[in-house]
């Protein structure tokens, strides 16, 4: 299925014929294409969100930071953790050249606020660039503001979610953009409900493969927010320029899930899993450009923020009396982070330029993670995890890009990191444990761009990454889905990789289409995963008796880990057969990932990593009737985790999304969209061993299945 996938997207890239569709525009420089106001007209876009739909290659940037949480206002995520500190990479997604000093208030939210009228152009830029703020080796879209005169609009949108069979979510927001002499302003505010559905069947076998039990799940995940938020941008004559913005979103969430068990011919048996947790989030940032006669341009960045979450669960047996608690967790935790990053780049002879400059990142982490047991009518403390965090980072960085030709672009770099990272736990019985670790590392990377023409273009990147820890992995916490208590580990270090990758990019001819393949490798050092913590032998090296033997596992660092893969990327219009407005996109990763697992000695792929991957996306624009409508799917092959006394392994359900758009009256849109077209699912085999899987003792296993029901959204949205 996958061979077909991607051989279809090649032959149709590289075999139908270019036809002149639309005015897209080429600068001097062939890495970028521009794309002015006029080409966005015959769409009418309310928003800079809509304009960006319409770029071909664009929407999977926008999918991609959505996925993340919108993490385009400063550093990448992985596994769910935003980085700490703004670094050097991660944003695909710029305004004026530069990044969005912010966070919590990200650049996906940002985009559904300017006002497209705000826009003057979109520049997509493939490859190394001195002129931008962040460094990446793929696209990067650049949009520039229109700073001609003063204007102002109203952007609103109303409607909800309807999940099949449950009740209806809605949702309204609005934002005001605004423009007065040197002064560009955005005000906002979204006050939104989400509902997200599954439905989970568990049915137990014996090692034999005899059915011994069965049980259910229904989950109603509901989450209800608030969110305030602006933009302010001063721009003066002499071409400095300050932003500042700010974010501030109290919300909470709640899941209900009542479940049933019931043994082979046993009676039947009804419990409740119920979470309850309040958030508040608030976050203040800024940058300030100018440009300074003879020496270059100063740019400094600074954020400030607060995200704390309150959160308690319950497991209960529900029987003919009323609830009988078997257990809670109790959850309150803080972080903090202040960041300043300041720098100055110089041009130079030949065709180069400097960036030099450092940042400063204070973050602090506090949680407390409280378990209790219901025993005789009242609640017994059995674990009492108390952790504070205090992260201090800095960094020293140099930029060089050199144009050596028209052709040809070497971009290097090296950042020097230096952090001391202290922790205080506070355990329910014996003295605090105090830790303190100094890191420093050297991070070099180089990038090289060569455009054969306009339309071909080659690139490569090596780079040194080093990746942030996860604050979470050092404190306990319960893992509901698989209804284990996952212990906390302080003595994580950082995960080093060495990451190389060969681009190789082609663009028809008049914006009908492109491909892109990409050919990358990692090596990956003290690779973060679970590891195992079981004691086989005492204090004086004598081996411990099976019986006696506590398996422990925590999350740890591997020595070795590597990652290997082709990812192939193309686009192409259909005006081929006469639907120029007709865009079809497809992604395909092939991941190959192997690390030796820390229970069983075997090598095995990364945690719930997928080797194959499918990215479907096609969007019809009908202009004539102010109609658009399209869809997206992703397919993934299969998926698994190991850990001390189990392994699970996943079929991933294919999941199918369309929408359709319709102006009904001037500004005025309908939109609708339907999620989960056909009923998303997935199903898991895990096998279940007596104790530490290295006996292999296997005591039953289960099959798992999910289902995410259907979901409906409209929306009527407008401007005046």
């Amino acid at each position: 299925m996958y061979k077909t996938l991607l051989t279809s997207a090649l032959l149709c890239t590289v075999a139908i014929a270019p036809l002149s569709v639309f005015g897209q525009e080429k600068s001097d420089d062939q890495s970028v294409v521009t794309y002015e106001k006029d080409y966005f007209a015959r769409y009418n876009p309310a928003t800079l969100l809509e304009m960006l739909q319409r770029v071909p290659g664009v929407q999977a940037i926008l999918d991609a930071n959505r996925r993340q949480g919108g993490a385009g206002g400063g550093g990448t995520q992985r596994g769910g953790q935003q980085e700490r500190g703004f670094g050097s990479g991660g944003d695909q997604i710029l305004i004026n050249n530069r990044r969005l000093s912010g966070k919590a208030n990200d650049i996906n939210s940002t985009l559904q606020r300017i006002s497209a009228s705000q826009v003057e152009r979109v520049e997509i830029i493939r490859g190394a660039s001195g002129d931008l703020d962040v460094q990446s080796q793929g696209l990067v879209v650049n949009v520039v503001m229109d700073d001609s005169g003063s204007s102002s609009s109203t952007f609103w949108k109303a409607g909800g979610r309807l999940s099949e069979g449950y009740k209806f979510t809605p949702s309204i927001q609005v934002s005001h953009n605004g423009s007065s002499g040197n002064v560009d302003y955005i005000v906002g505010v979204e006050v939104k409900q989400g509902q997200h559905i599954e439905h989970r069947d568990d049915t137990v076998y014996s090692p034999q493969g005899v059915r011994t039990g069965y049980a259910e799940r229904r989950t109603d995940n509901l989450n209800e927010y608030l969110r305030f938020n602006g933009n302010l941008t001063y721009s003066t004559e002499s071409g400095d320029e300050l932003r500042l913005n700010g974010q501030f979103e109290p919300g909470r969430y709640r899941k209900l899930e009542p479940r049933f068990s019931e043994p082979e011919g046993g009676p039947r048996s009804f419990q409740d899993w119920n979470e309850d947790q309040t958030s508040q989030k608030w976050e203040i940032g800024g940058d300030f450009t100018k440009r300074i006669d003879g020496l270059g341009v100063w740019k400094t960045l600074f954020i400030a923020n607060r995200d704390r979450i309150d959160k308690q669960e319950v497991f209960s047996n529900v029987l003919d009396t009323g609830d009988e608690p078997v257990f809670r967790n109790d959850q309150y935790r803080v972080k903090q982070e202040k960041i300043l990053r300041s720098s100055l780049t110089m041009g130079m002879a030949n065709n180069q330029s400097l960036e030099l400059g450092g940042e400063m990142a204070i973050n602090n982490f506090d949680k407390l993670f409280t378990n209790e047991d219901y025993i005789d009518d009242a609640y017994v403390i059995s674990v009492n995890d108390d952790v504070a965090v205090k992260e201090n980072r800095y960094e020293i960085f140099a930029n060089h890009t050199f144009n050596i030709s028209p052709q040809m672009v070497l971009q290097s770099s090296a950042i020097g990191e230096f952090s001391k990272i202290s922790s205080l736990t506070v355990p329910l019985v014996g003295d605090n444990i105090e830790r303190s670790k100094k890191f420093s590392f050297l991070k070099p990377r180089i990038d090289f761009r060569y455009d054969f023409n306009d339309r071909n273009q080659l690139r490569a990147t090596v780079e040194k990454k080093v990746s942030q820890l996860d604050f979470q992995n050092f404190v306990a916490t319960y893992d509901a889905q698989n209804d284990l208590l996952r212990l906390g580990n302080t003595g994580i270090v950082p995960e080093k990789s060495w990451n190389y990758s060969v681009t190789y990019e082609h663009r028809l001819n008049d914006d009908a289409g492109s491909l892109q393949v990409e050919l990358f490798y990692r090596d990956l050092k003290d690779y973060i995963e679970l590891v195992d913590f079981t004691e086989f032998f005492d204090a004086n090296g004598n081996p411990i008796a099976r019986a006696d033997i506590d398996p422990v596992s925590k999350s740890g660092n591997i020595p070795s880990a590597r990652s290997q893969g082709i990812k192939t990327t193309a686009n192409l219009r259909f005006g081929f057969i006469g639907l120029p407005e007709a865009v079809f996109s497809v992604e395909h990763t092939w991941d190959d990932t192997e690390v030796i697992d820390q229970f069983s000695d075997v090598r095995r792929p990364f945690k719930w990593k997928s080797e194959h991957e499918v990215k479907l996306n096609f969007r019809h624009d009908i202009t004539d009737w102010g109609l658009s409508y399209g869809g997206s799917g992703t397919i993934k092959s299969r998926s698994g985790r190991h850990e001390i006394d189990q392994v699970g392994s996943s079929h991933n359900g294919d999941n199918y999304e369309m929408f359709v758009e319709k102006q009904i009256w001037g500004d005025m849109k309908l939109i609708f969209q339907f999620e989960h077209i056909n009923l998303l699912k997935y199903s898991t085999r895990v096998d279940f061993y007596n104790d530490h899987i290295r006996y292999n003792d296997l005591n039953r296993y289960e099959d798992r299945n999910w289902i995410y029901v259907r979901e409906w959204s409209l929306y009527l949205q407008g401007t005046f």
